[in-house]
């Protein structure tokens, strides 16, 4: 399977074709997406949810919580403190909780906010994470990564990232 010219890891369900159709697994695919996946055993039905999350990565945001000076790119061995922002909309579905983190090249997770537990129902939200003195040790892709956990028994999945490359 294929998305965006690269390939989707399809854990132990290939995607294959059935009448003329074709049959893809649903968590690969959502996680490819960056979606989260509901299933309602009631009704033996599975739900895909896709929540708008812009984020911005800036070392300084105006007093309206938009980026004074953004940046994407950093130079290896850059100590460097600075704040990401998320706006979340359309969050069409009530979550658990939410988290970010910061993943360096090697996929290891280098900084990570507290689970941030949302009280009640809300479509739509802003959140900003201040972070002092990260250091770029590696070059590569770093990510900073939003994720959402539905509810108290499953994992977190990510649903939006943004990328910082050093060099």
């Amino acid at each position: 399977m294929q998305l965006n010219n690269s390939g989707v890891a399809t854990d132990d369900v290939p995607a294959f074709m059935i009448n003329g159709r074709v049959v893809l697994p649903l968590r690969s695919l959502s996680d490819s997406l960056n979606a989260i996946v509901k299933w309602d055993d009631d009704t033996k039905t599975a739900s895909i949810y896709k929540p708008n999350v812009h984020m911005f990565v800036a070392t300084d945001i105006a007093k309206d919580d938009s980026p004074k000076t953004p940046f994407g790119k950093v130079s290896k061995g850059k100590k460097l403190s600075f704040v990401v922002a998320a706006q979340v909309d359309s969050l069409a579905t009530p979550i658990h909780s939410f988290r970010i983190d910061l993943v360096a090249p090697d996929g290891s997770v280098i900084r990570s906010t507290d689970a941030v537990a949302l009280e009640g129902s809300k479509d739509s939200f802003w959140y900003s994470w201040p972070l002092e003195g990260v250091t770029f040790d590696a070059s590569g892709t770093y990510k900073v990564q939003f994720k959402i956990k539905l509810d108290d028994s499953r994992d977190y999945a990510v649903v939006s990232e943004k990328t910082i490359t050093s060099e």
